[in-house]
């Protein structure tokens, strides 16, 4: 199984992100917006035992709710070379402690540590064969767009099945966030 851990949006932020792929401006691989989510930390593919494991090591995480502010659309891995179009997340204190408390809960149960560093955000889609100039221009025209912030009060293991059109992505743990 190939597990990551993950915050959930709300409808709102779906919902505006969902308008923002209506468009045959830009040559995208669009994300399902059921599928939006924040990522935490990556796990990969496990055996049955690790998920165990990694699912019993992530009940011990405490933190407190964490505030998502949004800070506009950006790219990954940079602008010069865009393969994925996203919503950026600023790294707010409550964003951080919670990166590193489930960072350290999936190391100690033997996930090695993260070599690069975190940039939380969502993936609205996967550019193909785009030009920087019309990728430029969609983040140009959507400049002004302004994103909810939220508060989210859990966070989520998740499983990750690779298909054709996209991944899929079934919740199997939910944390509660205590304040």
């Amino acid at each position: 199984m190939r597990l990551f851990t993950a915050i959930d949006i709300p409808d709102t932020l779906r919902d505006t992100l969902t308008e923002l792929q209506d468009t045959d401006v830009l040559a995208a691989r669009w994300s399902d917006p059921d599928q939006f989510h924040v990522t935490l930390r990556f796990i990969g593919d496990v055996s049955q035992a690790q998920a165990i494991r990694y699912e019993e090591a992530l009940a011990d995480v405490y933190a407190d709710p964490v505030r998502c502010e949004p800070y506009g659309l950006d790219l990954l891995p940079s602008r010069q070379s865009p393969r994925v179009l996203m919503l950026g997340l600023e790294r707010t204190d409550s964003m951080m402690e919670l990166y590193e408390a489930v960072s350290d809960a999936l190391e100690v149960g033997g996930l090695g540590p993260e070599d690069r560093k975190y940039r939380p955000h969502v993936t609205i889609g996967r550019l193909e064969d785009v030009k920087p100039n019309e990728v430029h221009e969609f983040l140009r025209v959507h400049e002004e767009t302004t994103f909810p912030a939220f508060e989210a009060e859990r966070f989520v293991l998740y499983e990750s099945t690779l298909r054709p059109d996209g991944a899929i992505h079934e919740p199997e743990a939910f944390y509660p966030l205590s304040s």
